[in-house]
């Protein structure tokens, strides 16, 4: 999908990645990258998490790294947030395309915006949804699909999405309300 979206950065909660305290838990990462939330959450992703750096306080006193984020499953199309270490939710899903080489791409991201209402738009489409959780540089997200009937199983092969995750209005509005901006997404 291509979208652009501007999004200004918002505060970091409990369960999600916290760019103060990262900083100055981390001051050799600041030095490096930086105090900007966006080249902090890119660092985490890209070598704090192997690294068993903690995105935030409450993580690092539960002594466990890692062990809030939302799991896509791409083969089983299948959404799961995992909230200190227990799942808490999941939902099938209708991830790219890829008859027509739309995959969603896989690794490991972090939701940069938690918008209420937002167009996505491309060259042949505009959609409104309720709830719009990007996550890949690409701006690809999970999203409600009030359009579809069915999620889950093979319809991502011939019949998916543009590479955003679809996923039903009322999962999608659970979920918005469960994660914010720096919850990570690991896409496999």
């Amino acid at each position: 999908m291509l979208l652009t979206i501007w999004c200004t950065p918002a505060k970091a909660y409990a369960s999600g990645f916290d760019p103060v305290y990262y900083a100055e838990r981390y001051p050799d990462v600041a030095n490096a990258v930086g105090t900007s939330q966006k080249a902090l959450i890119n660092h985490y992703l890209t070598f704090g998490i192997a690294e068993g750096r903690f995105q935030n306080a409450a993580e690092e006193e539960a002594g466990t790294p890692l062990n809030t984020y939302i799991d896509i499953d791409l083969e089983n199309q299948n959404v799961v947030y995992i909230l200190d270490g227990t799942p808490v939710f999941e939902t099938p899903c209708v991830s790219g395309d890829v008859s027509k080489g739309r995959q969603t791409p896989t690794g490991t991201f972090a939701i940069y915006g938690h918008i209420p209402g937002q167009y996505l738009t491309g060259p042949t489409w505009k959609n409104w949804v309720d709830y719009w959780m990007p996550f890949s540089p690409g701006g690809c997200g999970l999203h409600d699909a009030t359009w579809r009937k069915k999620f889950g199983g093979t319809i991502y092969k011939t019949n998916g999405s543009h590479g955003c995750v679809n996923i039903s209005h009322d999962a999608a509005k659970t979920l918005f309300d469960m994660v914010n901006i720096g919850t990570v997404v690991i896409v496999h």
